[in-house]
């Protein structure tokens, strides 16, 4: 229904199908987007990724997982994340103040490790929403996300996202703690992770990155930046 291409945006739905997102995400807290990144290009992207080198990474003592080193393919993530029209499109279904920008990183959890995504909320830094698109080219297991209401052992939801190119959007709320299960088998889990803020009204993100992105990030994906 909606998809990020190297030409921009394509919206394939209606507006019921946008109203039927909106009702689900205000009473799950989460809605899928399938196939959000057009195949031609999460190939050439994933392509990238394989040859990237990782770094170990740990986060405020909630998160630890290894963080891909490419910044070309983060540029290029941010700026399809941070199309005007897309990011009105996900307004629209999480009912949410307007978007100024997405910031993440590509991460991978590997089994075996001490890679975590421990129970938080991601409330900080003007966060409203997180997206994860699945990088995994390979079936993984375990890995799945639960959402919890906060101080309660209850779990509103156990999702576990594996289709290649798909997306959850989550809210991000102090009622809500999610986190992610650990990963096992010997597959590891990659995906992209991050949050969209909410506009502060001093930056558009978009414009400098059609500035920044260059010739060195969208070579070989024919990404129009224009």
């Amino acid at each position: 229904m909606i998809q990020l291409t190297s030409r921009g945006v394509v919206f394939s739905g209606s507006a019921a199908d946008l109203r039927a997102l909106r009702a689900q995400f205000k009473r799950d807290h989460y809605v899928i987007l399938p196939k959000l990144i057009e195949p031609e290009l999460l190939a050439t992207i994933l392509k990238r990724i394989e040859s990237a080198p990782s770094i170990p990474k740990e986060f405020d003592g909630f998160v630890a997982q290894s963080i891909i080193d490419d910044p070309n393919t983060n540029a290029l993530f941010l700026f399809l994340l941070c199309i005007p029209e897309f990011q009105r499109l996900i307004q629209r279904i999480a009912g949410c103040r307007r978007i100024s920008d997405f910031h993440g990183r590509i991460y991978t959890l590997s089994p075996g490790t001490r890679d975590r995504i421990v129970w938080h909320n991601d409330v900080s830094d003007h966060r409203m929403l997180t997206l994860s698109l699945n990088l995994t080219t390979r079936e993984y297991r375990g890995g799945a996300l639960q959402i919890r209401e906060r101080g309660s052992e209850k779990i509103l939801h156990e999702v576990r996202n594996t289709g290649l190119g798909d997306a959850l959007l989550m809210r991000i709320s102090k009622k809500l703690d999610h986190r992610v299960l650990p990963v096992e088998g010997d597959v590891p889990r990659t995906a992209l992770a991050g949050w969209f803020r909410w506009d502060k009204g001093d930056i558009n993100l978009h414009s400098a990155l059609r500035m920044a992105v260059g010739d060195s990030a969208t070579q070989g994906v024919g990404i129009q930046t224009g």
